[in-house]
């Protein structure tokens, strides 16, 4: 049907303009954010691009629901600003061809976020862990610069580092020294290398220096102690480092094995995701309505205070559901539940009971 085509033009371009538009602000910020810790030392700059395109399409499919419900909030406040809906309403057009125009485009797009939140996301986030867990295993991250001597301390205990150069893929430390002074004795170490490895049992950064000599000395005895090795080992505390839950790695099939509170509420999590999209699209159309004289942003304010609410409940289920304090079966369900009744009843007060044809 042609009015139909012309919908789905209109509001696939009114939602992809609004998209983009959003997408350039938050990736923004977030290249602002990883560039500051780079330029601090926290991160190093070859991770930059990595996190900031994994960080993009997270984004960007948390973003899709409200780019939807504002796109199309936009794209209905202009056809009702130029008299369009008003002359489709004449010829006979009602809300049921609408919603056949309105989920022609609709439909593929929860489809494609469906895939990218059930299969794709879970994968993005376990690259994203590992591109963490290198940077936790390098020598920047522990604190040890290149070229130059950096000093710490634990308790009495005060140590003095330095590594003349980096390997090519920035994880052999090459001509390594190290100085320890105690209350009663200090000690020297000379390496050819070391490398930054973590412990698989318990999570630890262990500093592994080989092919090297010792030189110890006790202050009260005067003893002078001098040994080679092959390996040295020496635990490096932990680093912390902001990483995702685990249930953020964890596959969709993975999850509906699980019977624990939290893979419930990651499961319902992502399912929220999905089903955001067709029911901002329903609410969005009776919300736009709008008087001649209100302009076609004017529902806009309106349209983002409906989604802050919808999202936050969202977020108080999911942590209801976390804390076992709710029946795992019901999930977020009653959240959609109630915004669905809110939309139908908007679409009741516009159009009357019947949703097809002209007003009643």
């Amino acid at each position: 049907m042609i009015i139909q085509r012309y919908l789905v033009k209109d509001l696939t371009l009114a939602f992809f303009a609004t998209f983009f538009i959003l997408l350039l602000i938050i990736v923004g910020n977030m290249f602002v954010r990883i560039l500051a810790k780079v330029s601090t030392g926290d991160l190093p700059v070859d991770v930059l691009g990595k996190m900031v395109l994994l960080g993009s399409i997270e984004g960007g499919l948390e973003l899709i629901p409200v780019a939807l419900l504002i796109g199309l909030l936009m794209a209905f406040g202009r056809f009702y600003q130029d008299h369009e809906m008003s002359a489709m309403y004449a010829a006979g057009v009602g809300p049921k061809v609408i919603y056949q125009g309105v989920y022609l485009f609709v439909l593929p797009l929860t489809l494609f976020v469906a895939v990218m939140v059930l299969f794709v996301l879970p994968f993005i986030n376990g690259l994203n862990e590992g591109i963490k867990d290198e940077v936790k295993a390098r020598p920047e991250a522990a604190g040890i610069p290149i070229a130059e001597f950096a000093q710490t301390g634990s308790g009495s205990r005060r140590f003095t580092l330095f590594v003349e150069a980096l390997d090519e893929n920035k994880a052999l430390m090459q001509r390594f020294f190290m100085h320890t002074k105690e209350v009663d004795k200090e000690s020297v170490v000379l390496a050819e290398s070391a490398i930054l490895f973590i412990d698989e049992v318990n999570g630890d950064r262990v500093l592994t220096i080989k092919n090297g000599s010792r030189y110890d000395r006790d202050f009260e005895t005067e003893a002078f102690n001098i040994f080679s090795f092959g390996e040295h080992g020496v635990r490096v505390p932990p680093l912390e480092v902001t990483a995702k839950k685990d249930y953020d790695l964890i596959s969709t099939r993975a999850l509906l094995a699980d019977d624990s509170p939290k893979a419930s509420a990651e499961f319902h999590k992502r399912l929220a995701v999905i089903l955001t999209v067709p029911i901002m699209a329903f609410i969005a159309f009776p919300l736009s309505y709008a008087k001649p004289r209100e302009g076609k942003f004017g529902k806009l304010a309106l349209g983002v205070l409906v989604f802050a609410v919808y999202y936050n409940l969202l977020i108080t289920g999911e942590s209801l559901i976390e804390k076992g304090e709710g029946p795992t079966w019901l999930g977020l369900w009653w959240v959609h539940a109630l915004f669905l009744l809110f939309g139908w009843l908007l679409l009741k007060r516009r159009f009357g009971i019947r949703c097809s044809g002209k007003k009643s």
